[in-house]
């Protein structure tokens, strides 16, 4: 199958079911088939969860929106709830059976994060026949200090152009909340339309420019861990079943380096260099990457919090897999 080809296909997170006709009126008839248009119309359905904290916290969060229904009983954050993107469209319409369109009341928005609107947008463009996936790395751009923040993106390819144009379709907030303000005013720079240069980085090239200097890992930013390197190696690997089109969230991590970080041996640090080797051009390697992922137990092997790692363990037994 053709590298393009593969790239239409929906996994249990992109495919959108009876949605599909939603989404193919969405991007044809609501979005005059413009990324910017589509950007709009994701915002108008979706808020960030730190915007709602800090509407909570008693911030003016100029611009945003009637708030006058978000209180302390307002979900935080609805990552595991809406895992997929036929359970996000399904919500979308089960809060206002209108859907997608603009002015949507801010207490009838989903609060989800970039993961969500990645997996989302990739759904949409799949939806109509655009070849899309899914990246996860760290974003320069949504910080002014230069500070890399954690993030998922997407890459869709250009017939016309004959390339692969790295978008960011959604509405996280950066420092100042200008990001949002373009959005707002329908203005969206070309910057989050077409992301080019050191402005995102991949997760592979995060861990190659690592493993050359330790240091880099004090210019990355991670919510939930004081440990940036071990979320340097979850994002790798998120991002290398993104692009096999299996778009897990952050509580997925393979069991074989379910461990300390600084545990690692020097054979596993390699053999991770050589999968971020081939991650760094996932078009050229997309074969080798493909073998990795159906043909390597241990990369397939998932903890997650209803599956820890003790639950392989007679798995890899009665098969005789080796892990370390």
């Amino acid at each position: 199958m053709k590298t393009l080809d593969f790239y239409k296909l929906t996994s249990q997170f992109t495919f959108l079911g009876k949605y599909k006709e939603e989404a193919i009126d969405l991007w044809e008839n609501k979005c005059n088939k413009s990324l910017k248009n589509l950007c709009w119309h994701l915002m108008n359905v979706t808020i960030h969860k730190e915007i709602i904290k800090k509407v909570i916290s008693g911030y003016n969060i100029r611009n945003y929106g009637d708030f006058n229904y978000i209180d302390y009983t307002t979900p935080m954050c609805e990552d595991d709830v809406f895992l997929t993107a036929s359970s996000i469209f399904c919500e979308i319409f089960r809060r206002d059976e209108k859907g997608f369109y603009l002015g949507r009341p801010t207490k009838h928005k989903l609060v989800l994060t970039c993961r969500y609107i990645s997996v989302l947008t990739s759904a949409i463009l799949k939806a109509n026949g655009i070849p899309c996936r899914c990246r996860a790395g760290w974003a320069k751009y949504l910080r002014h200090d230069g500070q890399f923040v954690d993030h998922w993106v997407n890459e869709y390819w250009n017939e016309k152009e004959n390339r692969w144009i790295m978008i960011d379709m959604d509405d996280l907030y950066d420092e100042d909340f200008s990001k949002y303000d373009l959005y707002i005013q329908n203005n969206i720079s070309k910057e989050y339309l077409d992301i080019k240069g050191n402005q995102f980085i991949t997760a592979s090239e995060a861990w190659l420019i690592y493993r050359k200097d330790p240091k880099f890992l004090d210019s990355l930013k991670y919510d939930y861990t004081n440990c940036v390197g071990k979320e340097v190696l979850k994002y790798l690997f998120l991002d290398f079943y993104a692009v096999m089109n299996f778009e897990a969230n952050y509580k997925f991590f393979p069991m074989a380096f379910e461990k300390d970080f600084d545990s690692l041996t020097q054979s596993e640090l390699e053999e991770i260099d050589e999968l971020a080797i081939l991650m760094a051009d996932v078009d050229k390697n997309f074969d080798k990457l493909k073998d990795l992922y159906n043909n390597t137990p241990k990369y397939r092997m998932l903890t997650s919090p209803l599956v820890p790692k003790n639950y392989f363990e007679p798995l890899i037994k009665s098969k005789g897999y080796t892990i370390d």
